[in-house]
């Protein structure tokens, strides 16, 4: 059987926002590959969801779905759609971000069992993206260790990810923590598609976690677990905590990084969080609504 003929499990997990969740699942439904299963967890009873997919379950049976009566966290809900999945392959879908068309496929036609998992980029809702060079990039652990080039969704064997799945003991830094034990127990390198197959919602009015003190916490779950790994490479660590959270660069540490390949990072997180850099970005983001 050919990639291209495979099943490919998809896991959206959901906290009651059914029109986020309409919006996200349709981008799977029309999907260019079609051998699909897609398994949407519900984390938290909302009826306005439960009637929703009931509707869209009556008319595709490749949608099911589970509900937890009460909330237990994001993670608790994408594995237990994980556990539920049958597919040969698996990757997963926020509730407020949608899927480009061509995702699936793309993600099969560049599938190859050397790599333990393939990403992508994604571009934003309502911002024009100034990235214009998009390449194929290779990455191992040791380049996980600076930062998650992964992003927030994998697509991998199924199998993969059923051994490995997300740590609901950590209360952020989840997919961090998941995609750097997936490519450490798989032993392989991971690859970055030279495309951009999301588009994201980075409304920072939405409810997220990376908006409060949890995510201070994750990162220091995540040194905790990992620390053999980040022991010479505290800095990296830091400057991925301080991003997360939006707090603001100190010099001390733009200096440190000067050296290594996280510096332009760095000094781009330190010029964004100056007053000039304020300015700059809430203007170019207040032009992006013309657009």
């Amino acid at each position: 059987m050919s990639n291209q003929e495979q099943l490919v499990s998809v896991y959206i997990p959901s906290h009651y926002r059914p029109s986020d969740l309409n919006r996200s699942l349709n981008s799977v439904l029309i999907q260019t590959h079609t051998n699909i299963e897609v398994i949407v967890a519900l984390d938290g009873k909302c009826e306005d969801s439960i009637s929703l997919l009931e509707g869209i379950a009556n008319k595709d049976h490749r949608l099911k779905f589970l509900v937890n009566e009460q909330p237990k966290g994001a993670c608790n809900a994408r594995n237990r759609a994980i556990d539920m999945a049958s597919g040969d392959f698996i990757t997963g879908l926020d509730d407020d971000d949608i899927m480009e068309p061509d995702c699936i496929q793309s993600y099969l036609a560049a599938w190859n069992d050397r790599y333990a998992l393939l990403c992508a980029d994604y571009s934003i809702f309502g911002v024009h993206s100034n990235r214009f060079d998009l390449n194929k990039t290779e990455y191992t652990h040791f380049d996980l260790v600076e930062k998650n080039y992964v992003g927030n969704q994998v697509f991998t064997k199924l199998d993969t990810l059923k051994n490995n799945t997300f740590d609901e003991k950590m209360v952020a830094w989840q997919d961090y923590d998941c995609w750097f034990r997936v490519v450490l127990a798989q032993n392989k390198p991971f690859l970055k598609l030279g495309k951009k197959l999301y588009k994201v919602n980075v409304d920072p009015n939405r409810e997220r976690i990376t908006t409060g003190t949890k995510t201070a916490t994750g990162a220091i779950q995540f040194l905790s677990k990992h620390a053999e790994y980040l022991k010479d490479k505290v800095t990296f660590w830091l400057l991925n905590d301080l991003v997360n959270r939006g707090q603001k660069i100190p010099l001390w540490l733009v200096v440190a990084l000067l050296s290594s390949s996280q510096s332009k990072r760095a000094v781009y997180f330190f010029l964004k969080h100056s007053f000039l850099g304020s300015l700059v970005f809430s203007l170019k983001n207040f032009l992006a609504k013309f657009n």
